[in-house]
């Protein structure tokens, strides 16, 4: 801009109102006498108009004197011969001085730029993000300007803008002419490699130039003009080319391209679906639509009309000629047009002419390249699309010879021919039913003929046969209804499956169809172009037009190639540049190298593709991960991809682009873990723990094959081995029992029991194999697998879940069946464990089994005696019962033959007969013997099973071993447990271990790179890689201290980075770095920050309070500036000695004299525009210290953000200034005597009430911290208090960006800014206004809580729900869109105090000073006239109405529409007259005036029963209440109420002394040890009571 063509406020709007406003402001600040200073030593050279400052021509002169004392030596010559280059003696003699630029006239232009210029231009800047706000010290060099831009740029992590390198190319190394694009893009991607270890990048356009591309041209570019730009390789065709790409890349870069330009020709059989196809992608590209026919119809009338014209006039002269002789000779000669001959011989020659066909193959390539230009010039469009043109290769070689040939053919081709023809059907479906119906009509006559002429012939088939051609036709007719064969006849020829007449009515259209393919076969023998054949079949338009649009994106689409060994090759020497940087990298073998050890064998591989390690093809097609090793690899996209097989890596190669992550990262598949060990491991109990923990299945393989038979077998079927070592002879004992029992008790069982039992048992070939499996451990076939286990890989909700899988593989030939069917796990867990342990686990429990058996048995033993004990005397029983029947008879017998013996020999034989009886039966029914002999004890027991444990382990541990060296062959992930340690620590480990891979699930796919500083560098300085959303901000920090300010890693060279895809991220410590890189998808979803702004905090207090120490602290962590008003005075003493400013405080300085306030603050405004302040802020130790120096600085707007004070008594500061006094090694000495810090303490109270009011009034940003407290707990509570102030002010800059309302609450808004820009409601809340038309004022209150912008005016709000409403939707609330607007101020209402009241006098109160609310709302009866109180009183329409209460005036105020406007009834209460104290008695004048206060001291003397020590209860009770008035007295001053209440207190503890030593010294004497600790003080306490006035007066009443 130049003041010769704009003025001022032209200039001024031209600034505001720019298209493209300007991101960045830089507000360089000059003092104005070190302006005009620099101003007035400008000279001017008139030849070049050149300026040169004081400090260049004045070392000329020097130089020129210096030349002519003494020669220089050499080196000094050299410098000597440089300045004079510079600048010559005689460009120093002609240089003149510039009236504008003497002192004079500077201090004229600087003062007219202040006026004229500045204050816009502060306002433009004020509405300027703060954030983007640069302000520069004009006192520093350019340099200095440059450094401290640059580092506030780069703090705001902008990347820098990319430039295009040119990949120049050595003269030694010539690129053949016919070097393949692969070769080409191999051999350019490591030329000019920018980072090491990062070479350029292929990209989409491969060797096509993308600026002809754009141009709608596709010409392969040439190696000499190799471009790159950020990562990828560009390679132009053209000088030109690369001279427009240079310029400006993005053009040619951006969006759709790269895509073939759009000049298409669609072909196709009729009734394909051409002209609907071009349709849809001539919309798809913006392009138009050309219909050769449609054009070329009026010119070939036209052509045909001119050719038959012409036919006709040479035909007609002809002919008239030929008459002409013929009639010569005839003797007649006259012969005209009319003539009949020459009439039928011109129509013969016209209709000849119709019939010979005549082609215009130059009217083709004219017609459409007319038709392109217009599309070009006139419709503004780049391509088109042919539609069904050209047909045949003639009109392709028209179009070729005029260069018009389309860039790409589509040919639609339907190769069964079945979806035309029914297309064609159709479309001609009442024709061809014609046809036929003729055909059948014909074919009925004809049969009708050879009736009538042979009548003989009875077989209608054999008539139809001769006079039909297709004989099958007719096989249904029926010589008795021909009506009915006519119509079958019809119908037959419809193929329902084909979808149309399958007969010869259909031949001309398959002959058409047969035409076009060999038209295009011969088209496709001549074409140079890309040309594809699309099978229409029954593809809808839409999918057509995706496979178009596939084709045409196909030439610029990433390919995928082998690694071959030259890549290995280059990734080596990539890997290797990138070791030698890092081991240069200065600290690196501190920072990264043990990082760099434990990537070590993936380092070959840093940049993996989007499934990392694992297969691709694998987690595709099966939804598993399978680890695989670099053995079968491939590239895509610059990035390495591990296949699990050739035949894997072959489906990839074919189309990469379906197994790769698109717009989002690629999912894994849910948790899936095996859980194997040998029996007594804990397997079971940790994995159903872990399960829980986790959220996942628990699947024990075991038991879901025992719950499949467990219908059928009743019961779980025992491992063979736990047969052997339990076993069990109860089977033996209860058959033995069963024999025992009574006959009658098995005859009573049911047969249909047994049956059943036969019938459960009976299983099937499977169930049989899986009790085989479980009881022998016979392999399960692959079936039973099937129906088992891939349910959990296939089917829901274990697939989306995940699971633990118990027992599962435990032989070679599961793991085989796991491999062959893809049923890979995330990792197979080994619980490991010592045999000793697995006994000391599984011997107890045997134990007991063993002692159940054994109980059992011996109660099966004892049973079985006791059942054949009682059968054997039962057996007894009855024997003896027939044996002493047969005895009886013998004996009867006996009787009968020896009638003469004696009863004695009787009564013997008897006994002998019983005796023998019992021999007898002791004989036949012998004792029972023991049927177990050797019974086992436990200690053999013990043995046994101990031996058949360890056993069984070693036989687990062997397979589960080759188990897992099998898995570990195929890069199955395995965990190895100890589970020998205590069931805790067992569970702790799995859950440490197993737990990250379920919460680091999402970022499986996810790999982090650190990288060293100067990588980093150097990949944002060729735009390779970028800042991320998060600039210099830690991830992990902000995502665990969300509300609290986060601080800023600058310099970042001592940060850990990490490299993220594109994107570069910064951490504060090494642990942040790790934890990011376990799933740094995590933290990435938390919501991006917002650029942070400069922290601005003063921190004051009295000497000691810990000022300095807070400071240091926000210094060290948050890298704040800490500034002292010293400091800042020092700082421009050293470094700007010759300013205007340090020279004035020197004048002061060396008389000894305090620098004045005005000039400490210029000095605080220059330290504050150092880069440090101005990125990360600053923290004032101990300033403002004066309500001076408070106002200074908001006139210069140097206002803290918060202001803390830190309290603290003089006895802390005296007792903290000792122990700084005693502490050794001081720097210096110090003034921290205690007479200087009283004076110190005693300045700083007198002040800081000041200086306190005054931020809390003018910015409410003050915090009153106890000094007393630790550092820790004021850091926390400072922390907390610039947090949310900074949250405020951060999401105000973002929602006035975005033209929303904003709170202003926490921004130090003054009260007068704030009424300057009040909005239209003033201080009533707008809310109110507009929901319920109420005057809510807000004015009483000074706080901005809910006050917000909208607009560039502000707004108050009654109450935080009212403030959100207006954030939300502030048009609602405002004009236009608020309903209603705030009165004129004189129909405001307004609070009056007293004395205004009485001021206004004679003006009376309305309504004879009753309260019209109490009046309204008692709905006007009599009883409601309450009379108001002067001090509630408010002003409405020059009207003065009083109120009963402040609820009720807040009513009034709030709609006084509503109740202005009463009359009082003629009947009112009648006024009572004041009646004055002093008239009345005393008992009155008591009751009137303090009867309140005294009724609550008696009341309070009542309740305490006061007895003070040596005085009587009256003067007790008496001092008491005069104590309680005087502390209760309203009308008192606060520190004499406070002091009567600390005398009312101790009085009362008094009177406490008197029942405590009673109590105590009751009983014996105790010695002083066994006394109560306070009781010595008490004692003391009352005794010296008596010493008191009027103690002797004591009275026994």
């Amino acid at each position: 801009m130049s003041e010769e063509h704009l003025k001022i406020n032209e200039q001024i709007e031209l600034i505001k109102n720019l298209k493209l406003t300007p991101d960045f402001i830089i507000n360089i600040k000059c003092p104005d006498k070190d302006l005009v200073q620099r101003l007035s030593g400008l000279k001017q050279d008139p030849e070049t108009g050149q300026f040169y400052n004081r400090d260049q021509w004045q070392r000329e002169e020097v130089y020129n004197k210096e030349k002519k004392s003494k020669e220089q030596d050499a080196e000094d010559a050299e410098d000597v011969e440089e300045q004079e280059e510079e600048l010559s003696k005689h460009t120093n003699d002609r240089m003149v001085w510039t009236p504008e630029y003497l002192a004079k006239n500077a201090f004229v232009r600087i003062n007219m730029y202040k006026d004229n210029m500045l204050r816009p231009l502060e306002d433009y800047m004020a509405n300027h993000n703060p954030l983007y706000l640069l302000e520069l010290d004009g006192n520093n060099s350019t340099e200095e300007w440059h450094l401290s831009v640059m580092s506030r740029l780069e703090t705001l992590a902008i990347n820098r803008v990319p430039v295009p390198v040119l990949l120049h190319q050595t003269e030694d190394e010539e690129m053949p002419e016919d070097v393949s694009t692969e070769d080409l893009l191999r051999i350019m991607s490591s030329y000019r490699i920018m980072v090491p270890g990062f070479r350029w990048r292929r990209s989409r356009w491969g060797r096509t130039c993308p600026v002809a591309l754009k141009e709608d041209k596709v010409i392969p570019g040439k190696p000499q003009f190799s471009v790159g730009f950020q990562d990828k390789l560009y390679i132009l065709s053209s000088a030109e080319a690369h001279h427009k790409f240079v310029t400006n890349p993005r053009p040619y870069l951006l969006p759709p391209m790269p895509r073939l330009p759009c000049k298409v020709s669609i072909i196709g059989p009729s009734l394909a679906g051409k002209t609907t196809l071009c349709k849809l992608l001539a919309q798809h590209y913006n392009t138009a639509v050309i219909d050769m026919e449609e054009l070329l119809q009026p010119v070939l009338d036209k052509a045909e009309e001119e050719r038959i014209n012409k036919i006709k006039e040479e035909t007609t002269q002809a002919a008239i000629d030929k008459i002409k002789m013929k009639m010569k000779e005839d003797g007649q000669n006259s012969v005209t047009e009319d003539h009949p001959l020459v009439q039928a011989m011109v129509l013969s020659a016209v209709q000849q002419a119709k019939q010979s066909s005549t082609t215009y193959f130059g009217l083709y390539a004219e017609i459409l390249e007319k038709r392109i230009k217009e599309i070009e010039e006139v419709e503004g469009k780049t391509g088109w699309v042919l539609d069904n043109f050209p047909k045949n290769l003639s009109q392709m070689d028209a179009l070729q010879q005029a260069g018009l040939l389309p860039e790409v053919f589509f040919c639609l081709t339907d190769s069964d021919g079945h979806q035309v023809l029914r297309r064609l059907y159709e479309m001609n479906k009442e024709s061809v039913k014609k046809k036929l119906e003729d055909q059948q009509s014909q074919a009925i006559e004809l049969s009708n003929q050879e009736e009538q002429e042979s009548e003989g012939q009875s077989n209608m088939k054999t008539v139809m046969g001769e006079t039909h051609e297709d004989p099958k036709e007719l096989n249904t007719t029926s010589p008795a209804n021909p009506n009915t064969v006519q119509k079958e006849a019809v119908v037959v020829h419809d193929d329902s499956e084909l979808g149309y007449a399958d007969g010869p009515e259909m031949n001309e259209y398959k002959l058409q169809l047969q035409q076009f393919v060999g038209e295009w076969e011969k088209m496709q023998t001549g074409l140079t172009v890309t040309h594809c054949t699309l099978e229409i079949g029954r593809k809808s338009p839409e999918n057509l037009l995706q496979e178009v649009i596939q084709q045409m994106d196909k030439p610029f689409q990433y390919v995928s190639w082998e690694l071959s060994e030259e890549d290995k090759e280059k990734d080596a020497e990539d890997i290797k540049a990138l070791a030698q940087l890092e081991r240069t990298e200065e600290g690196s073998d501190d920072d990264y190298s043990q990082g760099e050890r434990d990537e070590g064998d993936t380092t070959t591989n840093r940049f993996l593709g989007d499934t990392q390690h694992f297969c691709p093809v694998v987690l595709k097609d099966h939804n598993v991960l399978l680890p695989c090793t670099d053995e079968i690899p491939a590239k895509y996209r610059e990035k390495t991809y591990y296949f699990s097989s050739l035949e894997a890596r072959e489906s990839f190669l074919q189309n990469p682009d379906q197994f790769v992550a698109h717009t989002e990262p690629l999912k894994p598949p849910a948790l899936r873990i095996f859980l194997l060990g040998s029996g007594g491991s804990g397997k079971t109990t940790n994995g159903k723990w872990l399960a829980q923990q986790l959220g996942l299945f628990h699947i024990q393989f075991r038991e879901q094959l025992q719950m499949l038979i467990m219908a059928k077998t009743k019961m779980r079927i025992p491992d063979a081995d736990e047969l052997v070592l339990l076993q069990d002879y109860s089977e033996d004992l209860d058959a033995k029992i069963m024999e025992a029992r009574a006959e009658d008790e098995k005859e009573s069982e049911d047969p249909y029991d047994s049956m059943n039992e036969t019938e459960q048992e009976e299983l099937t070939e499977d169930e049989m194999a899986i009790k085989a499996y479980l009881s022998d451990g016979d392999p399960l076939n692959p079936k039973i697998l099937d129906m088992t286990i891939a349910p959990y890989w296939k089917h829901e909700p274990y697939k989306s879940t995940g699971f633990i899988l118990e027992g599962f593989p435990i032989d070679l030939n599961e793991v085989q069946y796991m491999f062959e069917q893809k049923f890979f796990p995330d990792v197979v867990v080994m619980m490991e464990v010592d045999v000793e342990d697995v006994q000391s686990r599984l011997l107890p429990q045997y134990l007991e089994i063993w002692r159940e058996r054994r109980n059992k048995r011996e109660a099966q033993l004892k049973l079985l005696h006791d059942l054949r004990k009682k059968k054997r005397e039962e057996d007894i029983s009855k024997r003896k019962a027939e044996l002493m029947a047969e005895q009886d008879l013998k004996d009867t017998k006996k009787e009968l033959s020896f009638q003469d013996g004696t009863k004695d020999d009787e009564e013997h034989e008897t006994e002998d007969i019983e005796e023998m009886i019992e021999a007898l039966l002791e004989e036949e029914f012998p004792a029972e013997e023991g049927d177990i002999e050797n019974e086992e004890t436990e200690e053999l027991a013990t043995n046994r099973l101990e031996i058949g444990i360890k056993e069984r382990f070693v036989t687990q541990e062997t397979n589960l071993s080759s188990v897992m060296e099998l898995l570990g062959e195929h890069n199955i992930p395995r965990m190895v447990i100890n589970a020998s340690r205590k069931l805790r620590i067992v569970q702790c480990q799995l859950l440490k271990k197993i737990k990250p891979l379920l919460t680091n699930r999402e970022s499986l796919f996810q790999k982090c790179h650190p990288i060293p500083y100067s990588l980093a560098c150097k990949l944002l300085l060729s735009s390779f890689k970028f800042f991320s959303a998060f600039g210099f901000l830690d991830p992990i920090k902000l995502y665990k201290e969300r509300d609290l300010i986060q601080p800023l890693k600058w310099p970042f060279n001592t940060t850990y980075l990490l490299l993220f895809h594109q994107y570069i991220y910064f951490f504060a410590s090494k642990e942040n770095c790790n934890t990011f890189m376990l799933n740094p998808l995590k933290y990435l979803r938390q919501p991006k920050p917002t650029p942070s702004l400069p922290t601005k905090i003063a921190v004051i207090g009295p000497p000691k309070s810990g000022k300095t120490t807070v400071a240091q602290i926000f210094s060290q962590k948050y890298g704040l500036a800490q500034l002292s008003i010293g400091s800042v005075m020092r700082m421009v003493l050293d470094t700007q000695g010759n300013t205007d400013l340090a020279i004035q405080m020197k004048k002061y300085l060396l008389q000894g004299l305090v620098v004045p306030d005005e000039l400490a603050i210029q000095c605080l405004e220059v330290a504050l525009m150092n880069s440090v302040c101005s990125t990360q802020g600053y923290v004032l130790d101990g300033f403002p210290m004066t309500l001076k120096q408070a106002e200074l600085m908001g006139s210069q707007s140097i206002i803290p953000m918060i202001v803390v004070e830190l309290e603290l008594d003089i006895v802390e500061v005296l007792k903290r200034g000792l122990e700084d006094k005693m502490k050794p090694n001081k720097p210096h000495l110090t003034h921290d005597s205690s007479e200087i810090l009283h004076i110190r303490n005693s300045c700083y109270k007198k002040e800081v009430v000041h200086v306190r009011h005054h931020f809390q009034q003018q910015y409410q940003n003050c915090l009153l911290l106890n000094g007393l407290k630790s550092k820790w707990w004021i850091w926390d509570r400072m922390i907390k208090a610039v947090s949310t102030s900074m949250k405020y002010i951060q999401t105000y800059l973002d929602r006035i960006q975005r033209g929303q309302a904003a709170c202003i609450n926490k921004l130090c808004i003054t009260p007068k800014e704030f009424d300057c820009r009040l909005g239209e409601f003033g201080q009533y809340c707008p809310v109110c206004m507009a929901l319920h038309y109420h005057l809510v004022d807000i004015s009483e209150t000074a706080a901005l809580t809910h006050a917000a912008e909208y607009r560039g005016h502000y707004f108050k709000m009654c109450d935080e729900n009212h403030l959100e409403m207006f954030l939300s939707t502030p048009d609602q609330f405002v004009t236009p869109g608020c309903p209603h607007t705030l009165p004129k101020p004189h129909l405001l209402p307004r609070k009056l105090t007293e004395v205004q009241v009485k001021n206004r006098f004679p003006q009376q109160v309305e309504m004879k000073g009753f309260c019209p609310v109490t009046y309204l709302d008692g709905k006007q009866r009599y009883e409601a006239l309450v009379r108001g109180k002067m001090e509630y009183a408010v002003e409405y329409r020059e009207r003065i109405y009083i109120f009963e209460t402040k609820e009720k005036r807040d009513k009034f105020m709030r709609t006084p529409e509503t109740y202005w406007a009463q009359k009082l009834p003629i009947k009112v209460p009648p006024l009572s007259e004041p009646v004055h104290l002093t008239s009345l008695p005393t008992l009155g004048y008591l009751e009137q005036g303090v009867a309140e206060a005294v009724i609550k001291a008696m009341t309070a003397a009542g309740c305490l029963k006061p007895k003070h020590p040596y005085l009587s209860l009256k003067r007790s009770a008496l001092s008491y209440v005069a104590l309680y008035l005087k502390a209760f007295n309203h009308k008192s001053t606060d520190s004499i109420r406070q002091m009567y209440k600390k005398k009312l207190a101790s009085f009362e503890e008094n009177c406490m002394l008197i029942p405590y030593l009673s109590t105590v010294m009751k009983g014996n004497y105790r010695p002083p040890s066994e006394r109560p600790i306070d009781f010595e003080f008490k004692l003391n306490r009352f005794l010296a009571l008596s010493d008191l006035p009027g103690a002797n007066a004591v009275q026994l009443d």
